[in-house]
């Protein structure tokens, strides 16, 4: 693979990791900001949120109300994504991918500087805002890959970028939690001046700043086409994608993301009250999952692209994690749920880039972005929906309820992934 190659794939590899441990870095930090804005009171833009938990809580339970919370502000970030994904993937088929990568990451640059400087709650959350519509660019660094990519080798391209968006998703609670413990910009909190946790703030300005620099100076513009749809939002093209399966692989992406986001989601709260995991323990937890999680998608993925066909890559994948759920559902010891843990995580390893080239496959030479703008979006809404469903569950009906549910989607899942035919057999 020539250097040029190599250095594209890194930085489109950095591309999703930021945005994804966007997404993430704040997870550990939520139940400490809410409370500090709570504390401050006298802001109509936080009593809104928070009133709108205590509706879907229901039941006044402080604790619950609070997730459900930190739930929705996950989800403004996600759905924003989901709303953007396919309008940034057209938006490059027309104007270049190097381009949109620059506008977007310059984007997340200004959001996270907006989170420093968060005095108020009404700018938290515009930070949120800005921060999920230019995290929509990975569908660009998607369409980028497949640029780079022959139908051999995109497997393996989609593995990393599939890594970096798992290992982003895994490490930002891990970077949030150990940057939160830093005090060398506190006095700007102190003084009103910063947003509390200021350091974990900065932490993402600098990660974006350095993927900036990086687009800039390094990556070389893989491809331009003619526009071919008028529509604002590719969505509302579905009847124009040249290839009609892409709407089943982008379901398909949506039911496995959304059954293992609640996974990810509900184990924060099952380690703490069942074994009583510190923060530190459950970040460490996350790192567990993030090493499986690189290795499986840096070594095996890389290694079987090409010679399993990308619909048996996902349905290999999807049983391992079905292994995991049941693990979790019927052993209640620590060593059962790690060896769950190691099941989910390894599976996941191999159904993110399987969808991923599958959906990339199935795509017209001339609308990659697009169309991987659309299986993106997907995903995207998928994790929009989970926190707040997973939350409501989880309190509701207990962790092996949530497992349980995690579990039957992936039937469902199964269902559509067998019943979904690829390019060549339909030609036969």
């Amino acid at each position: 693979m020539p250097n040029s190659q190599k250095q594209t794939r890194v930085i489109l590899f950095l591309i999703v990791f930021t945005d994804m441990m966007g997404f993430s870095l704040l997870f550990p930090l939520f139940p400490k900001t809410i409370e500090h804005f709570l504390l401050k009171g006298n802001d109509s833009v936080f009593s809104l949120f928070y009133d709108l938990a205590l509706q879907i809580g229901g039941d006044g339970n402080k604790e619950f109300t609070m997730v459900l919370f930190g739930g929705i502000l996950g989800s403004i970030y996600s759905f924003l994504q989901f709303l953007s994904a396919p309008i940034w993937g057209k938006l490059s088929d027309r104007m270049g991918r190097r381009f949109i990568l620059i506008f977007t990451t310059l984007g997340s640059v200004v959001g996270y500087s907006i989170w420093f400087f968060s005095s108020q709650f009404w700018m938290f959350v515009l930070s949120r805002v800005i921060t999920g519509i230019m995290g929509g660019n990975l569908s660009v660094a998607s369409a980028a890959m497949a640029d780079t990519t022959d139908e051999k080798s995109r497997a393996a391209g989609m593995g990393l970028l599939g890594a970096g968006i798992g290992l982003g998703f895994i490490m930002g609670p891990l970077f949030g939690g150990m940057s939160s413990v830093l005090n060398f910009l506190d006095f700007l909190y102190l003084n009103g001046t910063a947003v509390i946790f200021p350091a974990s703030a900065f932490f993402g300005i600098v990660v974006s700043l350095i993927t900036l620099l990086l687009i800039v100076f390094y990556l070389k513009e893989s491809k331009v086409t003619e526009e071919k749809f008028k529509e604002i939002h590719p969505l509302l093209a579905i009847s124009k994608i040249e290839s009609k399966n892409l709407i089943r692989i982008s379901i398909l992406n949506l039911l496995f993301i959304f059954s293992f986001s609640g996974f990810e989601f509900v184990i924060n709260f099952y380690l703490s009250e069942n074994f009583h995991f510190s923060p530190k323990d459950i970040g460490f937890t996350f790192l567990y999952i993030g090493m499986i999680i690189v290795l499986v998608q840096g070594g095996i993925v890389r290694r079987i692209s090409g010679k399993y066909p990308e619909r048996s890559i996902a349905g290999i994948g999807s049983f391992s994690v079905a292994i995991g759920f049941l693990v979790l559902i019927f052993g209640q010891s620590i060593g059962f749920t790690f060896l769950a843990i190691f099941f989910l995580a390894f599976g996941s390893a191999l159904v993110n880039p399987g969808l991923s080239s599958f959906a990339s496959l199935e795509s017209g030479a001339g609308d990659q972005g697009m169309s991987l703008g659309f299986f993106r979006s997907f995903g995207s809404l998928a994790r929009a929906l989970s926190p707040i469903v997973f939350a409501i569950f989880y309190f509701k009906k207990g962790a092996g309820f949530t497992f349980v549910i995690s579990l039957l989607i992936l039937i469902l899942f199964w269902y559509v992934l067998y019943g979904t035919k690829t390019k060549r057999e339909f030609s036969n």
